[in-house]
């Protein structure tokens, strides 16, 4: 049977220095760069059926990294990309609390499944559309595939939820590292979590 391979793109400069991306498209780092080239060591034996990313440049470059060699073209599609932090991107957290003080204290404690920065994105919303990914995903590939999807924190663990049947409130129960590796088996009328958030390909990386 197949399955979903995901992948969290490689570092940024602004993963590095706590910054909040979004939908700001920040490229990778030179270590972003070399941390693809690992993973793509480590999955140079798969081969997909079809290879999806978010359209920021961070995924998309990734996803090129991983491929290249591969006779596999990469769709994009704006359904998996990262949360939006509306006002809030490209600051840090503690630069947001500094300068908005009672909006951060408000918005943070509101909960994480209500959470939204203003101007931005809640986690149902991130559910909402990349379930309509997963959806036209079902419609054209069946379970005898292996996929590859390079995406975001945000929109992999929506991912999950969609793949798994999960509750929605299971959203932010997940870690998931730049870099990482997760793999969901699809068995016998079930998804099987076979890997989640690895990152032993990047030891070497310095």
């Amino acid at each position: 049977m197949g399955a979903w391979y995901l992948v969290r793109h490689g570092e940024t400069s602004w993963n590095r220095s706590g910054r909040i991306q979004g939908h700001e498209d920040v490229p990778l780092s030179e270590h972003g760069i070399r941390q693809m080239m690992m993973l793509a060591k480590r999955l140079a034996g798969c081969s997909f059926s079809a290879v999806y990313a978010s359209d920021l440049s961070r995924a998309t470059r990734s996803a090129e990294t991983i491929v290249e060699g591969h006779q596999a073209s990469i769709q994009t599609d704006s359904a998996l990309r990262e949360f939006s932090y509306g006002e809030w991107e490209g600051l840090t957290l503690k630069e947001i609390e500094a300068r908005y003080p009672k909006t951060f204290a408000q918005r943070m404690g509101s909960g994480r499944n209500a959470f939204a920065a203003p101007g931005g994105e809640d986690s149902a919303q991130v559910l909402d559309r990349v379930r309509r990914f997963y959806a036209s995903a079902l419609k054209r590939h069946d379970d005898s595939e292996d996929l590859l999807i390079v995406a975001h924190g945000g929109s992999l663990r929506a991912l999950l939820v969609c793949l798994l049947g999960l509750p929605e409130y299971y959203f932010w129960r997940f870690q998931i590292d730049c870099g990482s590796l997760s793999v969901i088996d699809n068995q016998l009328n079930v998804r099987v979590l076979k890997l989640w958030n690895d990152t032993s390909h990047l030891t070497t990386v310095a």
